[in-house]
């Protein structure tokens, strides 16, 4: 019984981001300016900083980018000892994965 309430869950949390993607064609809220903040997408994930940090950099969470010196960050092997990488959360698509609106600090 459990398994199968598990199953529910998923499904119904995959299609409410199948849902988001296609309504974002159409109907997009309103955000505000700038990115969300990785210590903010990682409360509403539920997930620890570094967690949100590896999967933006290694692509298995689609919800924005990483550069260092100008440069995208794909792999973790790029991550060096006091050099500060910077992260870009765009709000749309942390909309899709999520289905929170970002309004700002």
């Amino acid at each position: 019984m459990e398994e199968t309430l598990d199953s529910l869950v998923n499904a119904e949390a995959v299609a409410l981001r199948v849902f988001r993607m296609i309504t974002a064609a159409n109907e997009v809220p309103e955000f505000a300016p700038g990115s969300i903040p990785v210590k903010r997408a990682a409360e509403i994930l539920g997930k620890t900083p570094n967690w949100v940090q590896a999967g933006i950099i290694c692509g298995w969470l689609p919800i924005g980018y990483a550069t260092l010196d100008g440069h995208l960050v794909k792999s973790l092997d790029e991550i060096r000892p006091n050099r500060r990488i910077d992260y870009t959360i765009i709000p749309k698509k942390f909309w899709i994965e999520t289905g929170y609106v970002w309004k700002g600090q």
